[in-house]
């Protein structure tokens, strides 16, 4: 799923026709029927319901219309500043994103950015994880901004300040959502093995949160029941929200609500935050200082983990942060 595939969907629920969307989005009227058809039988529901050639949106179209609608407009917000303040540029940055977190990223830190680099343009290329791989290692990117298991992989050079831990969002009808803490700020921990025969809601292979939430079914003998996955965090809190399955998701999606709690896993953990680069890549004056731009900006998150792997120490060091950093952090190193 991508962002104009989210339009396709909205087109459909504002016409309520598949001959008008199709005319208002340029593309033919089978295309966009066999795109929807394709769409429902992925998710496994119906998102419209088909009344005297009329499409109304289903209950659960109305969640997918939802999430659909925000995170087009948050894109189109973020697009729009940086395209006010991107005039005359010498130089562009091409940087890899994911849809809504990673084009939300880059916008908090874009004006301090250009106003020292007035001339650098800032390009970012939409992908989710497993395309942010592949546009590093065949660089029609310079750095993506994502999540990695691994900061110390070989293949490509992650420079990783902060960890996230990874939390289970459960509808607030469950049997077991009674144990969860009422204070967000410290978690009840809970095996996860107590939700084997509970529905979860995963994000798609390949992804870094599903390669983690595999290797935590394998260590547990678990074979879970995957009733929804996809590319968007936001999609699968709304699903978990509409009570749809369990949800495992970084605690930063974390806040208060009537529908969900919440539980830490019993043990935890956790994803990186990264951001990446290619071997042969030699970092650019522009690239570190928004790569410094970006830690100090996840500095701000209190669900996130000081845990800088050595690109980050050095380029912490660069700026003459590091040694203060590891007072001010609670921070253990690796072994």
């Amino acid at each position: 799923m991508n962002t104009r595939q989210l339009t396709y969907v909205l087109s459909i629920a504002e016409t309520g026709n598949l001959s008008a969307a199709a005319k208002e989005l340029g593309v033919s009227q089978p295309a966009l029927s066999k795109y929807l058809a394709e769409l429902e039988d992925e998710l496994g529901t119906e998102l419209f319901l088909r009344y005297k050639k009329q499409l109304y949106p289903t209950a659960a179209g109305k969640i997918y219309l939802e999430a659909a609608t925000r995170i087009i407009g948050v894109k189109e917000q973020t697009y729009q500043i940086i395209s006010e303040l991107s005039n005359g540029y010498q130089k562009t940055l091409h940087i890899g994103v994911t849809p809504l977190r990673g084009s939300i990223a880059i916008a908090q830190i874009f004006n301090q950015f250009h106003r020292r680099y007035p001339n650098v343009k800032i390009e970012m290329k939409e992908r989710y994880m497993a395309g942010l791989r592949r546009a590093i290692q065949d660089h029609s990117v310079e750095l993506a901004l994502g999540t990695c298991n691994d900061p110390d992989e070989p293949d490509i050079i992650h420079t990783s300040f902060h960890e996230e831990e990874l939390v289970l969002f459960v509808p607030s009808f469950h049997p077991l959502a009674y144990q969860a803490s009422q204070d967000l700020d410290h978690l009840t921990a809970i095996d996860i093995r107590k939700f084997q025969d509970t529905p979860f809601l995963l994000a798609t292979e390949n992804s870094t949160i599903r390669q983690t939430a595999d290797m935590i079914f394998q260590q547990n003998q678990m074979q879970p029941t995957v009733v929804y996955e996809s590319d968007n965090n936001l999609i699968l809190k709304h699903m978990a929200d509409q009570g749809a399955g369990v949800a495992l998701l970084g605690r930063g999606h974390v806040e208060p609500s009537k529908n969900l709690v919440y539980f830490s896993l019993k043990p935890s953990y956790s994803v990186h935050m990264t951001i990446m680069s290619a071997p042969d890549h030699i970092l650019s004056e522009e690239e570190r200082f928004l790569i410094y731009l970006n830690y100090l900006q996840e500095s701000k998150r209190a669900n996130y983990r000081f845990n800088p792997n050595a690109n980050a120490k050095r380029l912490l060091k660069e700026y003459e942060l590091y040694d203060t950093e590891r007072r001010t952090h609670t921070w253990t190193p690796k072994s």
